[in-house]
């Protein structure tokens, strides 16, 4: 007998091992995997790319002043890849874990999404194209931590943002794959922020402010 292939939930289902079995299952899927590998090479991307332009310089040297601009791009391109390969997870995976009636689940996860996509429209407002994309390793820096729009209740708004959409999305096709996903967006949004992107900007700045000393 096979995993079973969708699950409405109650609260006995999601304690049987079954449930289990089925989560293990959607995980194994070379779609949800791909989507995985898609998602944690997008945020390697961006902290690889940050840390070699901090390091060397070499985009700014190579393409000038406008590098940002053009790294920019490049991101939001790379985000798009990860979103096209999360869309060919979930999107044929739809109706596999019933958490709403129908109708619910349309207008509930189209409203994530959208918050989700306005709140990171309100970050870039907030931070501007050179803060939102890594500016700070191209060289821009802050005078002082940004505290408006979006800073005023969270840390990390971008990632925020694009984890409500994912759970949007779940939730609009409910599919278990899309809650791993989110799931799995959230986890690796937050080992980037603590080991690297955090570590990466407090080396930035500390050295801004010896460079102020001396």
């Amino acid at each position: 007998m096979g995993a079973p292939t969708s699950f409405e939930a109650t609260l006995q289902s999601v304690q049987s091992p079954e449930f289990i079995e089925f989560i293990w299952h959607s995980i194994n899927t070379p779609a949800c995997q791909i989507a995985m590998i898609s998602m944690i090479l997008h945020v390697a991307n961006y902290n690889i790319t940050a840390r070699y332009e901090y390091g060397t310089h070499n985009f700014t040297k190579w393409i000038g002043p406008k590098a940002i601009y053009f790294y920019a791009v490049y991101l939001v391109l790379s985000a798009l890849v990860r979103d096209h390969f999360i869309h060919l997870a979930v999107a044929p995976n739809a109706g596999t874990f019933i958490l709403f009636p129908a109708t619910i689940a349309t207008g509930l996860g189209a409203f994530c999404f959208v918050a989700g996509a306005l709140l990171n429209l309100w970050t870039l407002k907030s931070l501007g194209v050179k803060g939102m994309y890594n500016g700070d390793s191209f060289g821009f820096l802050f005078d002082a931590p940004v505290t408006d729009g979006p800073y005023q209740y969270m840390s990390d708004p971008q990632y925020v943002g694009t984890t409500l959409s994912l759970v949007g999305t779940a939730i609009y096709y409910q599919s278990i794959i899309g809650y791993i996903l989110a799931a799995d967006m959230y986890i690796i949004f937050w080992v980037s922020v603590m080991f690297f992107e955090g570590p990466h900007m407090n080396r930035i700045y500390s050295e801004k402010d010896k460079k102020k000393i001396e």
